[in-house]
């Protein structure tokens, strides 16, 4: 028996099983021939069927063309036998698969985006796990292996059209917008997709948090505490970048992304702390940088100045979230003492931290909201400088993720080696400037 015979055994086993319309015959053969679209495919093993069956004058055959294949021509012979026929509505997709009802979807996600900016979409479809089973039990039945997913089907299609309609270009890695398609409830969902703007902030004042702070009390429910505005401090870094961003590309909120976080207190200068930025559902997306990063540093107030570098992707999300912990940071520490310094233990300071493992237990100061855990930080390189004969500027460059002002108090002994151990002293006022974080 030919590949052909064979092929068309299954057709009729699968057309006695279940009426089928001719994107889902077609589509249980997709494998085969995948240059000819499921739908001309269907069409062509039914009007072979036909031809075979009109070949041997078979009737049976030819009804169930009719009936279950619902083929116009395997119609027209069964009516010249003398026989009534109804034609059955596909058993699997319901009538669904059609063409009017592909630009019907299309034509929907096109209005829910019309005052979205896209260039790029992705089509996602879902199906009824009643129609996936079904399709499932046809083709064990016939033993078939070259068949496709309904949900692949309905998202090329539906793709085809909509690019068609709009001229938009479909984007498997990267899309725009995404558009999720269930044909069988009737319904279509658009979205855009977020929109990634890496930079770097720079934080000009010390009584700023890098995102909003609750108050302690209410948590953020409102009390005579905190003004009954929920909140230790008015605004945040966080707040002051994505607002102004939100407002310009009209979207429905963001997320502030930061490689680390630095103390309320502590300014953040030179080369500023990377970030990135995440605009959720906008509807605008293609700005020029330079226009968002003016419009961001007018709405600052002074408090923040951020440059913006690049529109990126998610993946950079999580690399700057992962380098964090590890990548290096440079800081400018000033601490005031209440008696006066050795300058050569000062000195000292630079010869015995280089390249120096730190110890640390979680510090007492933030233990309340983190887990007690030991953590191995190394500090790469100290220069230190005293300005008068209590002051002393600290220049650290250590790995991410090591607490700095316990480096130079010691923490009650909960950091070692310190700076205390070596001065004999604790600060009574230190002052801590971020000056760079790789990433």
């Amino acid at each position: 028996m030919d590949k052909l015979s064979t092929i068309l055994d299954d057709v009729l086993l699968l057309l006695r099983s279940e009426a089928l319309c001719d994107y889902c015959l077609g589509r249980q053969f997709a494998r085969i021939h995948p240059e000819i679209s499921n739908r001309d495919k269907g069409r062509i093993l039914k009007i072979a069927l036909l031809l075979n069956a009109v070949k041997k004058r078979d009737a049976d055959t030819l009804f169930v063309l009719a009936s279950n294949g619902g083929l116009d021509e395997a119609v027209k012979y069964v009516a010249e036998a003398g026989r009534s026929v109804e034609k059955r509505v596909c058993g699997l997709c319901h009538g669904l698969m059609d063409e009017t009802v592909f630009r019907k979807a299309a034509e929907k996600a096109a209005e829910l985006l019309h005052d979205t900016e896209f260039e790029t979409f992705l089509v996602g479809a879902r199906a009824s796990g009643d129609v996936v089973n079904t399709e499932d039990r046809l083709r064990a039945l016939a033993g078939l292996t070259e068949g496709e997913n309904i949900r692949n089907e309905i998202k090329r299609e539906i793709s085809r059209v909509f690019a068609n309609l709009t001229g938009k270009k479909l984007d498997y890695s990267s899309p725009d917008v995404v558009i999720t398609v269930d044909l069988f409830r009737d319904k279509v969902e658009a979205f855009p997709n977020p929109v990634f703007i890496s930079g770097r902030y720079l934080k000009h004042s010390r009584e700023l948090p890098q995102s909003p702070w609750h108050c302690k009390k209410c948590w953020g429910r409102g009390c005579q505490e905190c003004g009954y505005t929920g909140r230790l401090y008015p605004t945040s870094v966080a707040e002051l970048v994505g607002e102004p961003a939100k407002t310009l590309y009209q979207a429905a909120g963001y997320k502030f992304h930061a490689a680390g976080r630095e103390d309320v207190d502590a300014l953040v200068e030179g080369e500023g702390r990377p970030f990135i930025l995440e605009l959720k559902r906008p509807r605008r997306r293609n700005i020029p940088l330079d226009h968002v990063q003016q419009h961001i540093n007018t709405k600052t107030r002074g408090l923040v100045t951020v440059y913006l570098e690049a529109y990126t992707t998610r993946r950079h999300v999580r690399q700057i979230k992962l380098s964090a912990s590890t990548a290096a940071k440079t800081y400018l520490l000033k601490a005031v003492y209440d008696a006066d310094l050795n300058p050569d233990k000062v000195k000292e300071l630079e010869t015995r931290f280089r390249n120096m493992v730190v110890e640390q237990l979680t510090p007492l100061r933030v233990l309340r909201r983190r887990a007690e855990k030991l953590r191995r930080k190394t500090v790469y390189s100290v220069e230190a400088e005293l300005v008068d004969s209590r002051t002393a500027l600290f220049r650290i460059n250590c790995q991410g993720g090591l607490y700095v002002k316990e480096l130079v108090t010691g923490d009650g002994g909960r950091t070692k080696p310190s700076f205390a151990e070596v001065l004999g002293f604790v600060p009574v006022a230190m002052e801590l400037t971020v000056l760079r974080v790789e990433a």
